[in-house]
């Protein structure tokens, strides 16, 4: 999206004509037995599934050097070293086959901490993130997106310095307003991708409220190469916030659209239910459908003829629609089952 200067994040293009890219952050701490480890690879493969592009993990201590080296060789999808404060955990995270790292470099220590950093990343091949909030930035009497943007302007002249342009860029606050004004003003002044965020966003209403505010203006821009809902909630919902932020731009057209109602006092079929009983099924599946799950027969049938899918009943009859025609009728107990086959088939 912004310009024309391409990163590559493992498989993975960043840069103007490609897709752009969701990320999320585990959650806890990298686990250390190996059945643990796997479990945590399968988290990973469904969260990929849903439609999520890059995942981060914190890298505080080398004690997680044997486990974060399992999951570099293992993820389906390339892994980021998050690194604060100490530069030896950074070169140590690029050891481990990480396919990138974020890295704030005023708070590495001394320039040729940074160099040094700088020098492995390219050795390795790994990209590496400027990652600046607005809490960490050096002092300075201009605006905080001016100090923000021209702090990220100095920092990628010390990379070019040592030859190295495997770069993005994150310029985050948590208020919008300062994340928008700082992403604008950056995306004038460079062709570096940039990774979107709203930091410290809240939870699932005000963070999403919120980053789809600022993301959303952003993007539509041409602002914007990666992103990530933060939400102080379950990583899965950042990715299905991000998914269907895409979604709602026309910037990513796989996966399946939900349409459902709010539940109201005419309801004799649990929408509200049977959608969290099928929701993770339908974030996984790789189709491009409208698919429709109403409470009653009131708005049911007009939402039927719109979608490919609809599903809707009354009582315990539940009747199945294809592109507005009823095809099937079945049980509750047999709803779940005969909607997840006919999208199989659709």
């Amino acid at each position: 999206m912004t310009g024309d200067h391409q990163v590559m994040i493992g498989n993975a293009m960043l840069g103007k004509g490609f897709p752009v890219l969701i990320q999320t952050m585990y959650d806890s701490a990298l686990p250390k037995e190996g059945e643990a480890l796997d479990e945590l690879l399968r988290r990973i493969g469904k969260l990929n599934a849903m439609g999520c592009d890059i995942i981060r993990f914190s890298y505080p201590s080398k004690d997680d050097q044997d486990s974060f080296s399992y999951i570099c060789k293992r993820s389906p999808i390339p892994v980021v070293a998050d690194i604060h404060f100490d530069y030896q955990l950074a070169l140590d995270a690029i050891a481990c086959g990480c396919q990138k790292i974020r890295i704030n470099p005023g708070n590495i220590g001394a320039r040729w901490k940074v160099d040094e950093v700088v020098k492995s990343a390219k050795d390795h091949n790994v990209a590496i993130r400027i990652g600046l909030n607005s809490g960490s930035l050096p002092k300075g009497n201009d605006p905080v997106p001016t100090l923000m943007c021209n702090t990220a302007l100095t920092y990628l002249s010390w990379f070019e310095q040592a030859h190295f342009y495997n770069t993005v860029v994150s310029l985050k606050a948590s208020d919008t307003e300062v994340t928008l004004e700082a992403n604008r003003l950056f995306a004038k002044l460079s062709d570096y991708p940039l990774h979107l965020g709203v930091t410290e966003a809240g939870s699932v209403v005000s963070a999403i409220t919120r980053s789809t505010w600022a993301l959303g203006q952003l993007l539509s821009e041409g602002i914007g190469n990666t992103l990530r809902i933060s939400i102080t909630g379950d990583i899965e919902t950042e990715v299905q916030a991000g998914v269907e932020l895409l979604r709602t731009l026309g910037l990513r057209k796989k996966g399946i659209r939900v349409v459902s109602c709010p539940r109201c006092g005419r309801h004799s079929f649990d929408s509200q239910g049977f959608l969290e009983s099928i929701e993770s099924d339908l974030l996984m599946m790789d189709k491009d459908l409208t698919v429709a799950i109403m409470g009653c027969q009131v708005n049911g049938p007009g939402e039927a003829k719109a979608a490919d899918l609809a599903i809707t009943g009354i009582g315990n009859s539940i009747f199945l629609y294809e592109k507005g025609t009823l095809i099937k009728k079945v049980t509750q107990q047999d709803a779940k089952a005969a909607l997840l086959e006919a999208i199989e088939h659709a």
